[in-house]
This record gives structure tokens, sequence and C-alpha cells, in this order.
């Protein structure tokens, strides 16, 4: 016996079917280009990733190149056993190198950095003026110290009426 409405069953079945495969069919696509898509973004953040990390680098390179400068800076004019003008040459060295790796780069990315170097130069100016007017400032100390030994000398050799005699 059959049953009465298998023509309507197996157009059920049929169109269960199409269903089923259309629903798998876009599920398969969906997840196809959600993965496409995923790979595509975790690309884009490694690519960033990487140009912040390179960016970083040169950040905390710059800031030990200027650190260093700076600590050297410091040292000048502060004790005699340093030679400052070894020092000096040593500074402006590294600030040649900070200047042409500054060039090198992005304008906008080390903006800041570049300032500073061009202040260092005013900086050092003064340094330097002040190294030279404690050394000319030494050396007139000394030129006092000695005319004031000297007149003390002189006035040690009195005259008086003729004879001269000398304190000691």
């Amino acid at each position: 016996m059959k049953a009465q409405n298998n023509k309507e069953v197996r157009l059920a079945y049929f169109h269960f079917a199409c269903y089923l495969i259309a629903v798998v069919a876009l599920t398969v696509s969906i997840l196809y280009f959600f993965m496409k898509t995923s790979s595509i973004e975790v690309q884009g953040i490694l690519d960033k990733t990487e140009e912040y990390d390179k960016i970083y680098t040169n950040q905390l390179m710059l800031i030990e190149s200027v650190d260093s400068i700076y600590q050297y800076t410091s040292l000048l004019n502060t004790s005699p056993q340093i030679n400052d003008i070894l020092l000096q040459s040593i500074i402006s060295t590294r600030k040649m190198n900070l200047l042409d790796y500054l060039n090198s780069m992005d304008e906008r990315d080390c903006r800041i950095y570049k300032k500073v170097i061009n202040d260092l130069n005013v900086f050092l100016k003064i340094k330097d003026s002040i190294r030279i007017t404690s050394i000319q400032e030494e050396l007139v100390r000394s030129d006092l110290l000695r005319c004031v030994d000297e007149n003390k000398q002189v006035s040690r050799k009195l005259s008086a009426g003729g004879l001269i005699f000398e304190k000691k």
C-alpha cells in the first residue's frame, strides 16, 4: 500500500535536503570568510606590532643617547682631573651621531629630540664660556695674590731716614 501523499513527502524531503545543503554551504562560507578576515586582521596586528616595536626601540635608543650626553655634560667643569676639552669632544661626537640618526627619522617622531640637541649647542657654549671665565678668574686671582704679596714685601722694606730694614 502506497501512501497517498508520497509525492508531497518526497518534495518535502527534497526541500529539506536543499535547505540543509544551503545552510551548510552558507555556514561553511561564513566560517571561511571569518577565518580569512581573522587572518588578515592578525597579519595587520602583527605588522603594527612590529612597527610599534621598531618605534619603541628607536625611542629607547634616543633616550639612552640623550641621557648619556646629559651625563657627560654634567661632568663638565666638575673636577680638575677630568679633561674638559676631551669631554667636550666626546659630547660633540655623540651629539653629531645622534643628530645624524635623528635626520634619518621622520620629523614628527623626533621633533622634541631635535629641539633638545639644538638647545644643547647653546648649553655647551655657555659651559665653555664658564670654563674659560673660571680659568681667567684663576689667572687674575693668582696675579692679585702675587701683587698683594709684593705689596707686603715692599711695605716690609721701609725706608726710615735713609736706613732700609727688612721685616721677615
